[in-house]
């Protein structure tokens, strides 16, 4: 099992630097977001009345200090919504036979970040993850 999600690991991380780099490019023109918790949706708005609405997953919060994870899932502070679409991705666990899939919280590293996000884009079969970083805990979702 190891070897199928280590080849697992390599293509979604390898899809997921190109999907980051490819949204980047996309949302380049917006000057600000907005994330709809109730909604999953995440709308980009710039000048010229400009916008543009993605529906999102919501996938973990993470505090980096602490280097802890917490999958939203398992996170009542987050609306029904967003625990249901999330908790499509505790069936990781039996494809690749990891419990960190359906174990609400754990340690984890910034590395271990990209890598979890990368997994659960590649699972989603989402477009990118929209990270945000600049509130604590921070934020992770999957943008389709």
């Amino acid at each position: 099992m190891d070897r199928e999600f280590d080849s697992l690991l390599q293509r979604a991380f390898e899809a997921y630097r190109q999907k980051q780099v490819d949204f980047e490019a996309a949302i380049s023109r917006f000057t600000q977001w907005n994330l709809v918790e109730e909604k999953c949706s995440l709308e980009f708005s710039g000048s010229h009345a400009q916008s543009r609405v993605f529906p999102v997953t919501p996938v973990a919060t993470y505090l980096p200090k602490e280097q802890d994870w917490a999958w939203v899932w398992a996170n009542d502070a987050f609306p029904r919504l967003s625990r249901s679409k999330s908790s499509v991705l505790k069936g990781l666990s039996l494809k690749t036979g990891y419990k960190i899939f359906e174990t609400p919280y754990f340690r984890a590293s910034t590395t271990d970040v990209d890598e979890l996000c990368a997994v659960a884009l590649h699972e989603l079969n989402g477009t990118a993850v929209f990270k945000i970083k600049d509130q604590s805990p921070w934020g992770l979702y999957v943008v389709e």
